[in-house]
C-alpha cells in the first residue's frame, strides 16, 4: 500500500507544481488573482476497525481556489483603463448578450459601436444617472462613449459685440457697397450656427454717418449685417431707457417710459415715429386773436386816423373822444367781459394804443369779483407790416383760448375786430386732439429761506419787519404789513393782499393774481405770479431776516417748449405700426391714441460726447435671415451696449454668440465613484453613466473562465450591485490597471517545496519498490 500512498503524493506534488507554475506564468496578467491548491489526506476505515491502528492512504487535491487580495495599481496613458481599489468586480456583458461576467481586469477600449469593451469584446456595464449624478442601479446597460454630441447643436439667437469705434473716423456719404471698402469704415466677422450646428460666416459693417455737432451732440454709425452673402435687415426696434423700459411719445414730443403712470399706450394701428426725426422744437404759444388788416382810412404813415383821438370841449362843435368796445372771453371764462376804452391823443401811435389797451384789459380781468374768471397776462400788440392788432391770452398751450365779439364800429374799423371780415381770426378755441400751441407755461415762483423764528405759534409783525420791497412783472413798490400778532397763514394772506394792491404809477397797470403761501414743513414762504412765461418775474425782499426774505433773488417764469411730431416716411409714403410691424396701410388707425411708441432708426448706433452709447440700450433685433440653399432661417439680435467711441483705434473688446455646433469628444473623466463625464468641443458636458461595481458574499466560490474573468455560482452567491466607494465596494481609479497579486518570491519558494515533495514521494516509491524486490528475491 505504501506504493499507492506515495503515488498520491506524487500527484499532489505535481498539482502543486502546476498551480505554482500557473501563478508564475500570469504574473503580468492584469487583474489576475493567485491560485492556491488545497489538499486533504485520505483516510479509510470501517466501523469494526480500530482507527488508532489504521494507516492513512495518501493525499488528494480538494480544490484550486483564488486569493482575491489587492494587487498593485499601475498607471497607464489610457483613460479607459480602470482599477478597483478595494472589494468588487467590474460587471461585463458577454458578446452574445447572454451572460453577465465579472472581472478585476480593467483594460478597456472602445469598439466600433462606441461601447467600452475588454480584449474579448465583453462590454462594460454602467448605470444611467440623472442630472444630479444619482445612479439607477436596478438597470445596467453597456457603457457607450459617443464621439460627438447628438441634438446639442444650438441655433444662434444672440450675438454680443463690444467694440471701440474710433471717434476720429470721418463720416461717409457714399452709398454702402460691401465690395467697396471706401463705403464703410470698419467691419467685424464671426461664425453663427443654425439648429443643425452648421456654421455660417456673419459680417457686420460700420459706416459713420454723423459726427457730433452743436445742434446734435451725438455721433452716429449705421450698421449693415450679412449672413453669407445675404443682407439681414434690422427689425423695428422701440427705443428704451437705461432701465430697459420701452419709450413712448405724446403729441407734444414728451418722451416717457412705459413705467410712468402718465403713459397709456394706444392699441390697434398707430402712426410711426422715430426718435431722431423729432427735432422740430417750438416754444409754447398763447391763443391769439388777429384783427383784419387796417385800411388806409384808419392807418397811414404809421399812425392811426379816422376817429377822434381825445376830447376837445372848447372846439366848435366840441370834440368827443371816440370809444372802442368789444366783448372779450379768455381761457374759457364763464362769461365775456366788455372792454370799453376812450381813445386818447397819444393813441394815434398803434403801439401806444396796444399797450394802453393791454393795461385796461388786465386791470379789468385781473380784478373780477369771481376769482375763477380772473385772467392775467393778456397781451396786445400791433404788427406794422401786417397792419394787424393781435390779442393773446395770458396762458400758453392748447388749453388756452380767446374770443373777441360784439365789437362796435370803432373797434371794427380801428382794430380790425370785424367778424364779417374773412381776414380776421377772432375766435381761437382750445385744441383737444391736435397739438397746435404746446403746453401751459410756468409762473415765476419765489421761495424764501427757512425762517429761524418759532412759527408754531403766533409771530409778531412790528415796525422792524413790516416793510417789504416787491417787484412783480416790472412793477415795483413797497408794502407795509399790518402790525400785530398773527399766525403765519395770516401773515401770508396779508402779504398777498398788499402785493396785489400795487400799481405801476407810469402805466396804471395793477399787480394781480400773485399768491402767497406758507409751508409749515420747510418753514418758508412761497410767492407765485398769476402771469406765466419767461416775462413773468417776482422778487420780494425785506431787510429783516424774520421772513426769510433777506437774500432773495429775482425769480423768473418759464415758457415751455414742445416738439411737433413728424411721422416717419419711407419712399415718400407715411408709415404706420400694426402688431409691432411696419406698414404703409392706415387700416384700423386709432383716433384715440395719446401715447405712441417711439422707435430707433434701424441699424443705427449713437454715442454721446463722452463716447458712451446712447442708443440702442437693448440688443438690436434683426429680421429673420433665410439661409442659402433653403437650409433654414435664423432670427438673431446683436448687443452693442458694451461698445464705445473713444479716440483710440478700432478694437473688438468682446465678441460672443450663443450658438454652438455639435461637439466632438475632447476629454473623458471617470471619478472615483465611477461617474463617467464627457467634455465636447462645443463646451457641453455630459454624464454618460456610472460604472457599477459587483461584489459577492463568497468571491472564492466564483467560477473561473479564463481571461481573469468569472461567472457567479451557487457557492459565490448572487451578485450585489453598488456604487464605487460606497460601503462594501471599492473605489475606481481611472487611467490605471490592477496588476496580478502574485508574489514571485513566494511562488518560487512554493515551487521548491513542491519539488522536494515530489522527490520525497518518488524516493518513497523507490524504497517501496526495493523492498518488494527483496521479498521477490527471497524466493529464489
Amino acid at each position: 500500500m505504501s506504493f499507492y500512498t506515495s503515488l498520491t503524493g506524487l500527484n499532489s506534488a505535481t498539482a502543486q507544481l502546476s498551480v505554482t507554475s500557473n501563478n508564475i506564468a500570469n504574473v503580468g496578467t492584469s487583474g489576475f488573482k493567485r491560485s492556491r491548491a488545497d489538499f486533504g489526506d485520505i483516510f479509510a476505515t470501517s466501523p469494526l476497525q480500530k482507527s488508532s491502528s489504521n494507516i492513512g492512504q495518501g493525499v488528494s487535491l480538494k480544490q484550486v481556489s483564488q486569493e482575491f487580495s489587492q494587487g498593485n495599481v499601475s498607471t497607464s496613458g489610457n483613460s479607459l483603463d480602470l482599477a478597483i481599489t478595494g472589494d468588487g468586480f467590474f460587471p461585463l456583458l458577454s458578446a452574445d448578450n447572454l451572460q453577465q461576467i465579472y472581472t478585476r481586469n480593467g483594460s478597456f477600449t472602445l469598439n466600433d459601436q462606441n461601447n467600452v469593451v475588454n480584449s474579448t469584446g465583453q462590454r462594460l456595464l454602467a448605470a444611467s444617472v440623472d442630472s444630479s449624478g444619482k445612479a439607477d442601479l436596478n438597470n445596467l446597460d453597456p457603457l457607450v462613449i459617443p464621439p460627438k454630441t447628438s441634438g446639442q447643436a444650438q441655433e444662434t439667437t444672440e450675438i454680443q459685440l463690444g467694440l471701440n469705434l474710433p471717434a476720429e473716423s470721418t463720416p461717409i456719404d457714399l452709398k454702402f457697397d460691401r465690395t467697396s471698402p471706401a463705403t464703410y469704415n470698419k467691419s467685424t466677422a464671426l461664425t453663427v450656427y443654425d439648429s443643425g450646428g452648421n456654421g455660417y460666416l456673419a459680417t457686420v459693417y460700420y459706416v459713420k454717418t454723423q459726427a457730433a455737432r452743436i445742434d446734435s451732440p451725438f455721433a452716429k454709425w449705421q450698421t449693415y449685417f450679412f449672413v453669407g452673402d445675404r443682407q439681414v435687415k434690422p427689425a423695428l426696434q422701440q427705443a428704451s431707457n437705461a432701465s430697459g423700459a420701452p419709450l413712448y411719445v405724446n403729441k407734444y414730443g414728451e418722451v416717457l417710459p412705459k413705467t410712468d403712470p402718465r403713459v397709456i399706450p394706444g392699441t390697434g394701428t398707430t402712426e410711426m415715429y422715430t426718435l431722431d426725426q423729432q427735432n422740430d422744437t417750438r416754444p409754447s404759444s398763447a391763443a391769439t386773436a388777429l384783427g383784419a388788416p387796417l385800411t388806409e382810412t384808419y392807418f397811414k404813415d404809421n399812425a392811426l386816423k379816422g376817429l377822434n383821438f381825445g376830447s376837445d370841449p372848447l372846439a366848435t362843435p366840441p370834440v368827443v373822444a371816440s370809444t372802442i368796445s368789444f366783448a372779450l372771453t379768455v381761457d374759457g371764462a364763464s362769461a365775456p367781459q366788455t372792454i370799453s376804452y376812450d381813445l386818447k391823443a397819444a393813441d394815434t401811435d398803434p403801439d401806444t394804443l396796444a399797450k394802453t389797451l393791454e393795461v385796461e384789459i388786465n386791470n379789468q380781468l385781473g380784478t373780477l369779483s369771481t376769482s375763477t374768471d380772473r385772467r392775467y397776462g393778456v397781451t396786445v400788440n400791433f404788427d406794422p407790416d401786417a397792419r394787424q392788432f393781435r390779442v393773446a391770452s395770458g396762458t400758453t398751450g392748447d388749453t388756452s383760448s380767446i374770443q373777441i365779439a360784439n365789437a362796435n364800429d370803432n373797434a371794427k374799423n380801428l382794430m380790425g375786430f370785424d367778424a364779417a371780415n374773412i381776414s380776421s381770426v377772432l375766435t381761437i378755441n382750445p385744441s383737444t386732439t391736435t397739438a397746435l400751441r404746446g403746453q401751459p407755461s410756468q409762473p415765476a415762483i419765489l421761495l424764501g429761506s427757512a425762517m429761524t423764528i418759532d412759527t408754531t405759534k403766533n409771530v409778531q409783525v412790528a415796525s422792524g419787519n413790516k416793510q417789504l420791497q416787491v417787484a412783480v412783472d416790472g412793477i415795483t413798490g413797497s408794502i407795509t404789513l399790518t402790525t400785530g400778532s398773527f399766525t403765519m397763514d395770516q401773515v401770508a394772506e396779508n402779504m398777498e393782499t398788499e402785493i396785489n394792491k400795487l400799481v405801476d404809477e407810469e402805466t396804471g397797470r395793477k399787480v394781480a393774481g400773485v399768491t402767497v403761501g406758507w409751508d409749515p414743513i420747510a418753514k418758508r414762504l412761497k410767492f407765485q405770479t398769476g402771469t406765466t412765461g419767461e416775462t413773468s418775474t417776482i422778487q420780494v425782499t425785506g431787510s429783516n431776516a424774520d421772513w426769510g426774505l433777506a437774500d432773495t433773488k429775482m425769480a423768473t417764469g418759464g415758457t415751455t417748449e414742445w416738439t411737433a411730431l413728424k411721422q416717419y416716411t419711407e419712399n415718400g409714403a407715411l408709415q404706420y405700426v400694426k402688431n409691432g410691424g411696419q406698414t404703409e396701410s392706415p387700416t384700423g388707425l386709432s383716433t384715440k391714441t395719446q401715447w405712441w411708441p417711439i422707435f430707433l432708426d434701424r441699424g443705427e448706433l449713437s454715442f454721446d460726447l463722452t463716447g458712451k452709447p446712447t442708443s440702442p440700450l437693448d440688443p438690436m433685433q434683426f429680421e429673420t435671415a433665410f439661409l442659402e440653399g433653403g437650409q433654414g432661417a435664423l432670427t438673431m439680435s446683436i448687443d452693442f451696449t458694451q461698445s464705445t467711441q473713444y479716440s483710440s483705434p478700432f478694437a473688438v473688446l468682446s465678441q460672443a454668440q450663443d450658438g454652438a455646433p455639435e461637439g466632438e469628444l475632447m476629454g473623458l473623466d471617470i471619478g472615483v465613484d465611477g461617474l463617467v463625464s464627457a467634455t465636447y468641443s462645443n463646451g457641453s458636458q455630459a454624464s454618460l453613466g456610472k460604472i457599477a461595481v459587483a461584489n459577492f458574499s463568497s468571491p472564492t466560490g466564483l467560477r473561473q473562465i479564463g481571461d481573469a474573468a468569472y461567472l457567479a455560482s451557487s457557492t459565490s452567491g448572487t451578485p450585489r450591485i453598488g456604487e464605487a466607494g460606497s460601503a462594501g465596494f471599492g473605489s475606481i481609479r481611472a487611467g490605471a490597471t490592477e496588476r496580478a497579486n502574485v508574489d514571485l518570491t513566494q511562488e518560487l519558494v512554493d515551487l521548491i517545496t513542491a519539488q522536494r515533495n515530489f522527490q520525497a514521494n518518488a524516493k518513497a516509491i523507490e524504497t517501496s519498490s526495493t523492498m518488494t524486490q527483496a521479498i521477490i528475491n527471497l524466493r529464489s
